[in-house]
């Protein structure tokens, strides 16, 4: 007998249990332990009592993560327990939680999906469209072979809601992982920004000084930043969610393409 119920009275220990057995056999390996459970939750604005569980005799098999920003919902991780795969559970679950998103008065739900994730598929039958695609970059030290010559000390350390405003006044539109709110939850946040705010860097000390958002405003100011990044970083280092801006451009023209594509979807729900 299968129930569709919310992970409100889940405690961490089976919640755990349960992301671990779900995400089995998936393209990478999503084995999390209870601090990286509470981590993920944290930083995507994750309701518990708004997010969907699949369950079978009380077990859950199936699961769908909600994050919550104003009138956006997130959609932070949906898996199904191997051996219940192959069922046609899993539309029916993406279903609940929209309507449950619905509900709760959101406008717009959004999620990410490799794009060789056959799940696009199920998202764009209960009502998903793509919205962009996001680019992974794993930079390896030296790789970028840019002509221009940086000073290195062109970016200067700012306050974090400086960045964030000049990353608004250059119109960078992020994805979820990438938003004000979601980026301000890492520890320690330094913040960089060039002499004209039309590009900047964000580190966070997460395993030492880990570089997660980067952008530009222009075609000079991104070779600018990639430049500087190449100089900067003495190993390697990772531009993930880079929507088509000037960087990717910058990146394309050094023949530099993308690690891993993935898609943007969203589903309206107005």
């Amino acid at each position: 007998m299968y129930d569709f119920t919310t992970l409100e009275n889940s405690d961490f220990s089976t919640l755990t249990e349960a992301w671990n057995r779900c995400w089995q056999g998936y393209y990478y390996e999503m084995l999390f332990t209870e601090e990286n459970l509470k981590v993920w939750i944290f930083r995507g604005m994750i309701q518990l009592k708004h997010s969907i569980a699949l369950k079978e005799n009380g077990q859950i098999i199936g699961f769908a993560f909600l994050g919550q920003a104003d009138y956006d919902g997130w959609i932070g991780g949906t898996a199904i327990d191997p051996r219940y795969r192959g069922n046609r559970l899993f539309v029916p679950m993406l279903k609940a939680q929209i309507e449950l998103a619905r509900d709760l008065g959101l406008k717009q739900l959004y999620l990410e999906v490799l794009s060789q994730n056959f799940a696009r598929h199920s998202y764009q039958a209960v009502g998903f469209k793509f919205f962009r695609p996001l680019y992974i970059y794993r930079i390896k030290p030296g790789m970028l072979n840019l002509a221009y010559s940086p000073d290195n000390n062109n970016f200067q350390r700012v306050e974090t809601s400086a960045y964030f405003l000049a990353r608004q006044e250059g119109q960078f539109v992020p994805a979820w992982q990438r938003r004000e709110h979601y980026l301000k939850r890492y520890p320690s946040l330094n913040a960089c920004l060039n002499p004209e705010g039309t590009s900047g860097m964000l580190y966070a000390e997460m395993k030492g000084r880990t570089l997660i958002d980067a952008w530009s405003a222009s075609d000079k100011s991104a070779q600018e930043l990639l430049s500087v990044l190449n100089l900067r970083n003495n190993r390697e280092f990772s531009l993930t969610n880079q929507p088509s801006d000037s960087i990717t451009q910058a990146m394309s023209l050094t023949g530099i393409r993308p690690t891993e594509l993935q898609y943007e979807m969203v589903c309206s729900l107005i």
